[in-house]
Order: structure tokens, then sequence, then C-alpha cells
């Protein structure tokens, strides 16, 4: 590598070259392989938000009988995902963070519509609108730190179960 370019990794897998300079890269937590993320894990990390993760999980299986939670550690972003699952089909990925867990589901932009109806927060709507695709999808990505977001959570999990 030339001198002055820096490499940086990205959760994704892409490289990034940038003469002399840094750039902090958002990552979630939970990067151990070795480490499940049982109860005891995830409380550490959420604090507070530990009670809308609850939440969540409850309603899951309140709402959907056939749905699936599933862990896995996954080595391309370094980091282990919960999918969500409704037979065959994800409904969204869960990462965990600082304080907070992030529910993304993915759109072709056939769904564009749809997404821009739905009873959602605005800005939610806005940042998918200028979210750039990964290849052919697009990310609405929820941050969840209280009960309060998993209103929004389980609106765009319906219209996903719901999507063709």
């Amino acid at each position: 590598m030339a001198a002055g370019l820096k490499a940086l990794r990205y959760g994704n897998g892409r490289r990034d070259r940038m003469r002399g300079m840094e750039r902090d890269v958002e990552r979630p937590l939970l990067n151990d392989r070795d480490v499940y993320p049982d109860e005891g894990v995830l409380a550490k990390h959420l604090g507070r938000a530990k009670a809308a993760w609850d939440g969540f999980t409850a309603a899951v299986a309140e709402r959907y009988p056939d749905a699936a939670l599933e862990w896995r550690y996954y080595n391309d972003g370094k980091a282990w995902l919960c999918k969500f699952t409704r037979k065959k089909k994800t409904v969204c990925w869960i990462s965990i963070w600082d304080q907070h867990f992030r529910t993304s589901f993915y759109f072709t932009p056939r769904h564009d519509e749809g997404v821009e109806a739905l009873p959602i927060d605005p800005g939610l709507k806005a940042a998918y609108r200028g979210h750039a695709p990964f290849g052919t999808m697009k990310p609405l990505t929820i941050k969840v730190s209280t009960k309060k977001a998993l209103g929004d959570v389980f609106t765009v999990a319906e219209f996903k179960s719901r999507a063709k």
C-alpha cells in the first residue's frame, strides 16, 4: 500500500482508502464470536434499553407465532446479528449497540411507495429516501432505545411481512 494511505475495514467488507485521515466507523457491539448474546450479555450492552428488547421479543412471540429470532455470528461484519424471520422470509436484521438496538428492514425500489405511505415517523422515511442502496436493496433502520419506538418497528414489520 502506498505511503500515507490507510485501508479502513467496514462491516460489509468494503475497503476505503483515505489519504492521511482516519475516520471512526460506527460498528455494532457483540464482536466476539466466542461470546453468545444471552440475556446477561444483552443486558450489559443495552442497559435501560433492555426493557425495549424484552418488549420486542415478547411482542414478536405474541403477534407472530410462526416467527423466529435467530442469533448468528457473521464473519463479514465481525458481529453477532439477530435475524427475525417468518416462515422462510427475513423480516429484519437486529444489531446491538451501546444502550440501544437497531432493526434494519431491506426493501427493493418497488416498495418505495408503500414505505412512504406507512404511518411511521417522518424522519425514518427521510432517512430511507436518502440512503444509498446496497445492490438493489435499501435499508430502513430504526434505532430502538425505548418501548415507544416499537410501534414503528411493528408497523414496518407488518408491511414487510405482506410485501411480495
